[in-house]
């Protein structure tokens, strides 16, 4: 039990192209449940459990879609590691050891970001330009 986290797109039959996976990166997540909150307002976080509602969005709730204005914050969040997205709490997502874990991922964090805005930039593969980039995650 704990934190996985997915990025990638749907291919032209409708299925998940999965590009990225990480496993309990909770500053990641943490930044991914600010942006989930801005693309669908916090309506939405109260479909969680009462007790872990303050941890944001789960698997099944839509994900986050990936855009030029979220890969801009995600470099600056990535350069400062993540420093204005600690957690607090979060035993599932690994918060007891986010400081390894962004130290483990920057260089995949960095292709992420990089992967996606080639493909935002200059649509390079073409199994993408009918279905947004996305994150979602489960804990």
């Amino acid at each position: 039990m704990g934190l996985d986290q997915y990025a990638g797109f749907r291919d032209l039959e409708g299925n998940v192209q999965e590009r990225f996976y990480w496993r309990k990166h909770a500053r990641l997540q943490k930044f991914m449940a600010k942006e989930f909150d801005l693309q669908n307002g916090k309506i939405l976080k109260h479909d969680i459990d009462d007790n872990l509602k303050h941890l944001g969005f789960n698997g099944g709730q839509g994900g986050v879609i990936i855009n030029d204005e979220l890969i801009n914050r995600l470099k600056t969040a990535l350069t400062d590691g993540y420093y204005s997205y600690f957690v607090s709490d979060g035993f599932f997502w690994g918060q007891q050891s986010q400081e390894q874990q962004v130290k483990k991922y920057k260089k995949q964090d960095k292709r992420f970001v990089d992967w996606c805005q080639a493909v935002l930039d200059n649509n390079q593969d073409e199994r993408i330009r009918i279905s947004p980039i996305g994150y979602d995650c489960s804990w």
